[in-house]
């Protein structure tokens, strides 16, 4: 165990790196590149999925989803201050997320990287993706709210496919 969690650590050091040699040399657009990249990864990784419309339960089926695949990463959906869950705003609909345990966010912790990064945005791309594949008549976003040490919150943004 404590082998593979060494190799993990060195994968970790090695992906941060790399994402910020990559920061380094094309700046903004290693955001898009990443968050590209996460996609194509979270829809393969969702493919034989069950397909449903209702945001709050697709966000529960992958979440068990990753889960059954090893990938812990607790979130949950987070109403705070807004009267419901869900809210639909020209034509969009929003739900706040709650990322309490991320692998990305303890590797750049550990190794003193910045968060809101190339890798955060490939993580989000992840999410996306596999979001967008149990959910086929959507396209998902997910944005930044707030980025800490404990958790983060990010606002989820479905559009229907045009």
């Amino acid at each position: 165990m404590c082998t593979e969690l060494y190799k993990f650590h060195n994968i970790a050091y090695l992906v941060s790196a790399l994402a910020c040699a990559t920061e380094n040399n094309l700046g903004q657009g290693s955001h898009s590149i990443c968050a590209l990249a996460g996609k194509k990864s979270g829809r393969e990784a969702t493919k034989s999925q069950q397909k449903t419309d209702d945001p709050v339960s697709a966000i529960e089926m992958l979440r068990k989803s990753l889960e059954q695949q090893g990938i812990v990463w607790e979130f949950e959906p987070f109403k705070g201050e807004r009267d419901s869950l869900i809210q639909e705003d020209n034509g969009k609909i929003k739900i706040r997320l709650q990322f309490h345990t991320c692998m990305v966010r303890n590797a750049l912790f550990r190794y003193s990287h910045e968060q809101k990064q190339s890798l955060c945005y490939m993580a989000h791309g992840v999410f996306a993706g596999a979001l967008e594949q149990i959910m086929e008549k959507y396209n998902a976003n997910l944005e930044i709210i707030h980025a800490g040490p404990n958790a983060c919150l990010k606002e989820l943004i479905l559009e229907v496919k045009q």
